[in-house]
């Protein structure tokens, strides 16, 4: 609570949400000490105070970091691991400082790198969701989401990928961060196990194609069999024109 000592003086409370491990008297003897002006506290050039009290008020339970997911935005999920940053409990915790420095940085780093990428005009930003212990090793698994424009019609999961590869050293290093490579992924896979979406055009045309190879095909069996029953045609017409040869009634041998 801080009062105002003037004629028209008023009480003003104001509520700060600070961590609950640090000490109320710390927070007053720092507000007290950026207040100081010569002999009495001021806020700015305007407001001289008095009677400064800090008190403790109950918890506030402020919901964890989630990625704030606009529908308008499609999002894709980009995976990956770091391998100088050791992965501990206290990282995996949100409220922890260790948590919000490297989820901090990590996005500063997504961000600027998608900002100055080829897609660039697409982009909106990156969130960190999570970090994750990895199998076999003491690095650290980062879990993140990127939303793009839904403007971009061609924009896909490959195009992502292979953007993130280029900017990063082949997916090996992203600003301070060394990253393993064989750990990129982006919705859980790499390009060899998608289903690239293919537009309408390029669908219609192979449906074409196949349809005039079905045509061919058929055409190429008609003629076939066209060919094998007029060879067929042409054996009858020859074995009726010459006749069998019966050699018990040849008169040649009468003679």
């Amino acid at each position: 609570m801080v009062s105002v000592p003037r004629l028209d003086s008023m009480s003003v409370t104001i509520k700060a949400l600070f961590s609950s491990r640090l000490d109320p008297s710390m927070v007053k003897q720092v507000f007290l000490d950026k207040t100081l002006n010569a002999s009495s506290h001021w806020l700015g050039a305007t407001y001289q105070l008095m009677d400064v009290h800090v008190t403790v008020g109950p918890p506030i339970h402020l919901p964890t970091d989630q990625p704030t997911s606009n529908p308008s935005f499609q999002n894709f999920q980009l995976n990956f691991t770091v391998t100088n940053l050791l992965y501990s409990q206290d990282i995996a915790q949100p409220g922890t400082t260790r948590y919000q420095q490297n989820k901090r940085n990590i996005e500063n780093a997504l961000n600027q790198l998608f900002r100055n990428s080829s897609i660039q005009s697409y982009f909106s930003d990156c969130q960190v969701v999570d970090f994750r212990s990895v199998p076999d090793s003491n690095h650290t698994g980062v879990d993140s989401v990127c939303y793009f424009s839904p403007l971009a019609r061609r924009l896909d999961k490959v195009a992502i990928y292979e953007e993130f590869l280029r900017l990063t050293k082949n997916g090996t290093q992203l600003q301070n961060f060394t990253l393993d490579r064989n750990s990129v992924l982006v919705d859980g896979k790499t390009p060899g196990h998608w289903d690239r979406n293919l537009p309408f055009w390029a669908i219609i045309l192979i449906g074409l194609a196949g349809l005039l190879v079905l045509i061919l095909c058929l055409i190429c069996c008609f003629l076939v069999i066209v060919c094998l029953r007029k060879k067929e045609g042409d054996y009858e017409i020859r074995q009726r024109r010459l006749g069998y040869y019966l050699p018990h009634l040849d008169l040649r041998k009468l003679q």
